[in-house]
């Protein structure tokens, strides 16, 4: 990979972080003078679910890379 394709995989791995990490505060946040937790709303679950998927895909797109660029230097 040359370096503008890896700087773009890193601003959208950043992206797809900064909006699970937004969606899981906000699920802990909106309850917050009381003990009431959001997880189980279904419109931020499928949130949590879908970003912190791609999330986790994204992590192992860039552990394979970093692995595959190791074993070329």
């Amino acid at each position: 990979m040359n370096e503008n394709q890896i700087s773009n995989f890193l601003i959208i791995f950043e992206g797809i972080g900064a909006i699970f990490i937004g969606a899981f505060l906000t699920a802990y946040l909106l309850g917050l003078p009381t003990d009431i937790v959001y997880h189980s709303d279904p419109a931020l679950r499928m949130i949590l679910s879908l970003f912190g998927g791609l999330f986790i895909v994204l992590i192992l797109i860039g552990l394979t890379i970093s692995k595959i660029n190791r074993k070329k230097n």
